[in-house]
């Protein structure tokens, strides 16, 4: 069986091949009924654009796409999210990177639960509007993953060590370890974590940390939330009329932990007098914060140029595909009036 091609894609699909073209080159151009029907035939096929042609008629786009992957833990509501990491930093950092090395920077959003969604990502690449990607993925089984595996597209994952793929990690583990461990081993025995699916690594820090210290592991520590201040505000009242209160909360990330201030505040609960607080990120607001916050800071700027410098040498042919480039990059934790201990000795 030959190769399938536009034609059978347009047969397929009920539609004229211009009309299919139109959407491998301008999908804005066409309904949004058409071209999910039209993509719902390339899909059945597998179709996949020929790359060598399009190279022929047009050149690198020298632009790359760093694309967000929600789950279904996501509010839709929130327009900047990215996964695991401030989502301003990590664009802010990836735009500067790329402005000085000549390229530019879009922004696309993945919903990982959504075919569709998936499948427009793995286009750009294809249909020559970027010339690699920097996926910023949730899980390490993200479909989106596999799917630019299986399609051979130049990219690399940020934020993730995910086997078969070149990234730039973080190490969540060791830093949400390193941040208990300090809690315990300066008085706290009742350690809470804010966090949820998306923090599976981190939260696994917190359950080795919680058992090197001989701290029992407490569900009712334990509350999943949103990445997001009103999450952590939601969830750290939650934890306030829960059967016993945590003597210290670690955040998934900094806003929740501004979120998990804010509760604190308005319950009268003192911080750190009587909760300790650490976020994670170590964003500027931070030490602004009252009180100024003990943040775990992470190398974001290094990672972006690692990330960017991998893929450029990938969509350049410098790094074969299979050539993988993993690196893990260590944490600090940066200690400030949240988790002061008021002079109570450690134990």
């Amino acid at each position: 069986m030959g190769q399938t091609t536009i034609k059978d894609v347009a047969r397929r699909a009920g539609f004229s091949f211009q009309t299919v073209s139109l959407v491998l080159n301008h999908p804005e151009k066409v309904a949004r009924t058409t071209r999910a029907t039209i993509e719902a035939a390339m899909r059945d096929l597998e179709f996949v654009p020929s790359l060598a042609a399009r190279a022929l008629r047009k050149k690198p786009s020298r632009s790359i796409a760093c694309v967000g992957c929600l789950g279904l833990e996501t509010p839709d509501d929130e327009p900047d999210s990215m996964p695991e990491a401030d989502p301003g930093l990590v664009l802010q950092a990836f735009a500067q990177v790329t402005d000085q090395h000549g390229y530019t920077l879009i922004h696309r959003r993945c919903r990982s639960d959504d075919p569709e969604s998936r499948a427009r990502i793995a286009s750009l690449v294809s249909e020559a509007r970027v010339d690699g990607l920097v996926v910023c993925a949730e899980r390490r089984d993200d479909p989106l993953i596999a799917l630019l595996q299986a399609r051979r597209v130049p990219f690399v994952v940020f934020g993730l060590d995910v086997p078969g793929a070149h990234c730039a990690a973080r190490a969540d583990r060791d830093a949400v370890h390193e941040a208990v461990a300090y809690l315990a081993r300066t008085g706290s025995r009742a350690i809470g974590f804010l966090g949820g699916e998306r923090a599976a690594e981190r939260f696994r820090g917190y359950r080795d940390a919680l058992a090197e210290a001989g701290l029992p592991l407490r569900a009712d520590l334990v509350a999943a939330c949103d990445w997001t201040p009103a999450g952590g505000y939601r969830a750290t009242l939650a934890l306030l009329d829960g059967p016993s209160r945590p003597d210290a909360i670690v955040a998934a990330n900094d806003r929740v932990a501004f979120g998990v201030l804010k509760a604190l505040h308005d319950r009268g609960v003192r911080a750190p007098g009587e909760i300790r607080v650490v976020g994670f990120d170590n964003v500027a607001q931070g030490a602004y914060a009252i009180p100024s916050l003990t943040s775990i800071a992470v190398p974001t700027l290094d990672m972006v140029r690692f990330a960017f410098a991998t893929l450029v040498a990938v969509i350049e042919g410098t790094r074969a595909p299979d050539d993988l480039a993993q690196k893990r990059f260590p944490t600090r934790l940066v200690l400030r009036e949240s988790t002061d201990t008021g002079g109570r000795p450690p134990f």
